[in-house]
């Protein structure tokens, strides 16, 4: 709605109803881009966490209680 007051060659006038409207659609047409490109980083993010998640506790399985990596990998190729 900058449009309707910052002109100053029509400040004297009221908006009109057409000005009025167009101004709304604009901030309606913001506000959905925004709230669609919040739900996607929201979605993004959490699809993101659960794969980090899911790969930590792959590897804290294939670890064990061995102390390193390098010997529960070791383990791993013996077994297979």
């Amino acid at each position: 709605m900058a449009a309707i007051g910052n002109n100053y060659a029509k400040r004297h006038a009221a908006p009109t109803l057409k000005e009025i409207n167009k101004a709304w659609s604009n901030q309606r047409r913001k506000s959905i881009q925004k709230s669609q490109n919040i739900r996607s980083q929201f979605s993004s993010s959490i699809f993101t966490t659960n794969v980090l998640v899911s790969q930590r506790q792959t590897v804290s399985a294939i670890k064990g209680a061995y102390s390193s990596m390098a010997s529960a990998m070791a383990r791993v190729n013996i077994l297979v």
